[in-house]
């Protein structure tokens, strides 16, 4: 394994008391090579900075001319790590990141950002008085929200932002529904609250499909320009943002004013864009190798019987790092260069792997559970067919449960 030494940098797992459910585990502050992380941790992750700022740019191009990007780093940046990846946001000129936490908001001001902060989901009036101090911008789908949001904003003689989520999306989970007159009423009486600045409006699609993001735009547009006109709204003042990756590149009409990107930006989108690459890969190590005869079962219910004698590599990782039990007797890995098969039913801890056909196999050896080792792959299409799920699931896992390492080039 090598890494450049001159950038790679160890971050160290922070208890993060809100937003991130779980945080990799903290690493001595004496442990200053990627080797040594690598070397005393059953598994880790490492973290290509370089690809980051390689999608943005590619993501950039992408866009339509006048519509801005807001990075979304929701979920500690989908497991990437919001401190490790900040110094990127910054250094290629992205305008506006999405977040869900205050931690999480903490984090993207404290690395210096000076650009638009909005929080990406309600939060409750606890929340949003705690970090008023961090200028962040809120979303609001309900009167009495908006309301109560007022209310504090005029108790601390502060305007707060806001952005009014609709539900043309469909999603039934943040958005006003102004398909009924009673919604009309109460997004005319959101924008006449005083100590409220509205900002934005916004939507989200429950679909990755294009015929059913096509009608949402349509009915997005349709209710905007109306609330824009029966407000009396300054339309220059208003961002209107509705648009995922999957949405921003497929449907360039989906973009509108601002695209709100996450997946695309990570490289694990879950629809064929090759362009964009991950930058996540999820490592271990052989702990051990031994015999067994044929016939012998493995793991908890003998879910594998041995086909022959076989030779089994033992893998310090298991389903509470990351590893689903899903991918039990289904999932392959690499080593030395050369895909091996999981046997067994994955365990807590431990999954065990057939190199019979590949005698070098030693204790020590790095083993890639997804990433690159040699000329072979364990891709994003591997992980959903073995186990059913999609790599910007996992990701959170495996980033916050695993000490994370930055890498640099290509």
């Amino acid at each position: 394994m090598r890494f450049n030494k001159t950038t790679l940098a160890i971050f160290l797992g922070l208890s993060l008391f809100q937003g991130v459910a779980q945080a990799a585990p903290v690493l001595s502050l004496d442990n200053t090579h990627a080797e040594s992380i690598a070397a005393t941790n059953n598994a880790w992750v490492e973290i290509n900075t370089t690809t980051f700022e390689n999608n943005i740019h590619t993501l950039q191009k992408k866009l339509n001319k006048g519509t801005k990007m807001c990075a979304i780093l929701k979920g500690d940046a989908y497991g990437h790590g919001i401190d490790l990846l900040m110094p990127s946001i910054i250094k290629t000129d992205v305008p506006c990141v999405g977040v869900t936490s205050n931690e999480e908001a903490r984090l993207v001001r404290e690395s210096g950002f000076k650009g638009q902060l909005i929080r990406v989901r309600t939060a409750d009036i606890t929340e949003i008085e705690s970090t008023l101090g961090y200028d962040m911008e809120e979303i609001i789908g309900d009167l009495d929200h908006a309301q109560a949001i007022n209310t504090l904003a005029k108790k601390h003689g502060k305007e707060i932002r806001v952005h009014l989520m609709l539900n043309t999306g469909l999603m039934s989970r943040n958005g006003l529904e102004m398909k009924t007159e009673q919604g009309k009423q109460d997004a005319l009486k959101i924008t006449q609250l005083p100590d409220l600045k509205l900002v934005g409006m916004m939507s989200h699609h429950a679909f990755t499909n294009m015929d059913a993001i096509r009608d949402s735009i349509k009915n997005f547009k349709e209710q905007t320009s109306w609330l824009i006109k029966t407000a009396n709204l300054n339309r220059d003042e208003i961002t209107l943002h509705a648009s995922s990756s999957f949405a921003s590149l497929s449907i360039p009409e989906a973009q509108f004013d601002m695209a709100r990107v996450g997946s695309a930006l990570y490289g694990i989108l879950t629809t064929s864009h090759p362009e964009f690459k991950p930058l996540i890969q999820m490592k271990t190590r052989v702990a051990s190798v031994k015999t067994y005869p044929k016939g012998n079962g493995v793991g908890y219910d003998n879910t594998y019987i041995l086909k022959r004698d076989s030779k089994l590599a033992n893998l310090p990782v298991g389903f509470s790092d990351g590893f689903s039990s899903a991918m039990s007797n289904k999932a392959y890995v690499l080593i030395n260069g050369h895909r091996v098969p999981v046997v067994g039913s994955v365990s807590m801890n431990t999954v065990m792997v057939d190199v019979t056909d590949l005698p070098e196999v030693k204790s020590g050896d790095e083993v890639v559970i997804f990433g690159k080792q040699g000329n072979d792959e364990i891709t994003q299409s591997d992980i959903q067919k073995w186990g059913g799920m999609h790599v910007v699931e996992l990701s959170s896992i495996w980033g916050e449960t695993n000490p994370r390492i930055v890498t640099t080039g290509l």
